[in-house]
């Protein structure tokens, strides 16, 4: 009877229970999604033996955080669910319902609620990890080796963490909803938390807030000091330091501008009371979304950082991408197609197992070679001319007889001389550089394999073709770890943009009634719309602050990876604030949409 009673609840508020049961399947889609990466020993491993210690570090803290993050939104969850029904529960006790029944409807009402969404959750968590890898292998060319979108053991922890979540929300949840007193339940949703704190208490979490973020970021700028420690002491010095320096202040800021001539033009009195009767709220939402913020606008840092460090590097393993020996007429269209830096074309003589070059070719056009500097991003191409034999057949060795060239074995020999002897077979090859290989992969692949044909297949994969074989190589490397990234980042973006969607609508039926009264005492509809961007953009704003400042100290954790970890941050900056900026506007306009319409309608 009660499990038919806890199912007819549901299903006839069905559209106040959509937002919360959504944002739940959200939450659980994305804890499956990074379950898949981390719950996968062989992925790991297999993406990131050349850096396992970074993995730890990345993958041992972004468990840690999603747990929090986790707890925290199923908190946010577990609170509107009881806002929503404490009415109807109350109502229910003075109708004469006993309470040992009212709890177990909140116990059935809970578990039905989330199981269903956990369920649902890990179907869609499957969706959204074929979507994203495939998007991200696409975009940028990556592989992942070893993952797997159906992961036994991330559905496993995924219904092992949300079920015992939601088992002791229901617990937790009938204890306090057969406690309250029936007036209390009637009125909790407008009572408000107005303890004010003391000066002397703002300035010492000011202070402690300060001395936490810099103990920190400190630690973060020393990694291999703190090694397995580093993890542990980020997240504690820097949670507690962005709740601390929030709390401290908001409530300042807040205090000061109610003081001021500012809270008595149009709205900004309503709006400072919205914030100072939800202050305590909003300074655990900003921290959590702040931390959610950092790791998703790091994640993706790192992710398009490894993305180009990649072809950075491989830049340092030759002046040429490609280098063609006796080019066929299907090479020389596909050359054609090349967006080319520089091209140049040299004739040499095959006799025996020595490949002679003239040296007054290289007057006309000079060889090019990396010329390495003590930092590696400083590197310059250097040009060598005939009149440096020497270093003429070093380079070309490098090229051409290394390993295994398309004319011979790796046992010929370059020879470069004044006038040499004419004998032998003629040959030409060709050294190409284009810009970049990322958006030439295509070409580069079709170039390469007609190239290693040439080579019996026994020397093909030693085989060395320029700078473009050294990007296979980073390539292969990074590949896993840059997939990890970006996919991590979008998934701790979606938990930011479910945990802003779910906090900021929840309180909005809360918000109708408030705003249906400024309507009625004659407020303009433009200030209405004004007050309502504004209190949103709090939410925005502050951790968008705070979490980039995390960010760029936390960079550094990255060096051992990232040849320059703040190279073009533009780009993922730039990338990530459209998206940011993009959803504030959504959110504004759905909470707006639900506060001033429902008001026009009635």
């Amino acid at each position: 009877m009660l499990f038919k009673l806890a199912f007819s609840s549901i299903r006839h508020r069905w559209k106040d229970y959509l937002l919360l049961f959504s944002g739940l399947v959200i939450s659980s889609a994305i804890f499956y999604v990074f379950e898949t990466l981390a719950a996968n020993e062989s992925f790991l491993k297999m993406n990131g033996q050349s850096v396992s210690g970074m993995i730890g570090y990345v993958f041992s803290f972004g468990s840690v955080l999603l747990g929090l993050l986790t707890l925290i939104y199923l908190n946010y969850a577990n609170s509107f669910l009881l806002g929503m029904r404490q009415r109807d529960y109350g109502l229910f006790i003075m109708l004469g319902t006993r309470k040992s029944r009212i709890g177990r409807l909140i116990w059935l009402e809970t578990m039905l609620l989330g199981l269903t969404a956990t369920v649902l959750g890990i179907v869609v968590g499957l969706g959204l990890s074929q979507a994203l890898s495939s998007l991200i292998i696409s975009f940028l060319g990556t592989a992942a080796k070893s993952y797997q979108v159906w992961w036994l053991p991330a559905v496993s922890w995924t219904l092992l963490v949300y079920l015992g979540l939601f088992f002791l929300a229901a617990g937790w949840n009938t204890i306090v909803m057969t406690k309250k007193p029936v007036l209390q339940l009637l009125k909790a949703d407008r009572q408000a938390d107005l303890r004010q704190s003391k000066p002397l208490m703002l300035v010492l979490q000011l202070i402690a807030g300060i001395l936490l973020l810099a103990v920190g970021y400190y630690v973060m700028a020393k990694p291999m000091m703190y090694r397995q420690y580093t993890v542990l002491i980020a997240l504690i010095t820097l949670t507690g330091g962005t709740y601390f320096l929030f709390k401290a202040v908001i409530v300042s800021f807040l205090n000061w501008l109610a003081k001021r001539s500012f809270a008595q033009k149009g709205l900004n009195g309503f709006t400072l009371a919205q914030l100072r009767f939800r202050v305590a709220d909003y300074t655990k939402v900003l921290t959590g979304i702040t931390m959610m913020f950092a790791m998703a606008l790091g994640a993706i840092t790192v992710g398009i950082g490894l993305y180009q460090t990649i072809e950075n590097n491989a830049r340092l393993t030759g002046a040429y991408d490609l280098r063609i020996v006796d080019p066929t007429a299907q090479q020389q269209r596909l050359i054609k197609k090349l967006p080319l830096q520089q091209k140049n074309s040299y004739t040499f003589f095959k006799q025996g197992n020595r490949l002679i070059f003239a040296a007054q070719q290289f007057n006309q056009q000079p060889f090019e070679r990396i010329q390495m500097q003590q930092n590696a991003a400083d590197a310059k191409i250097k040009k060598v001319s005939g009149g440096n034999p020497e270093l003429l057949t070093t380079e070309l060795n490098s090229y051409l007889t290394e390993t295994a060239s398309g004319l011979g074995k790796s046992t010929d020999q370059v020879v470069v001389e004044s006038s040499p002897a004419v004998g032998g077979t003629r040959h030409q090859v060709i050294f190409l550089r284009a810009n970049g290989f990322n958006q030439n992969a295509a070409i580069f692949k079709k170039l390469a394999k007609s190239e290693q044909q040439k080579t019996p297949a026994a020397q093909r994969a030693n085989l060395w073709l320029g700078a473009w074989t050294g990007y296979l190589q980073l390539k292969t490397l990074y590949s896993g770890l840059e997939f990890m990234a970006v996919l991590l980042g979008i998934s701790f973006l979606a938990m930011l943009a479910s945990c802003l969607m779910f906090k900021i609508l929840s309180g909005s039926f809360a918000d109708i009634p408030r705003y249906q009264l400024l309507r009625k005492l004659g407020s303009h509809e433009s200030s209405l719309h004004w007050a309502v961007r504004r209190e949103i953009s709090i939410l925005f704003v502050l951790p968008a602050i705070l979490g980039v400042t995390h960010v760029l100290f936390g960079l550094k954790l990255f060096k051992s990876i990232l040849n320059n970890p703040y190279q073009q941050l533009w780009l993922p900056f730039g990338i990530f604030g459209v998206i940011y900026l993009a959803y504030y506007g959504f959110l504004s306009f759905v909470y707006q949409r639900i506060v001033l319409k429902r008001e026009i309608d009635k």
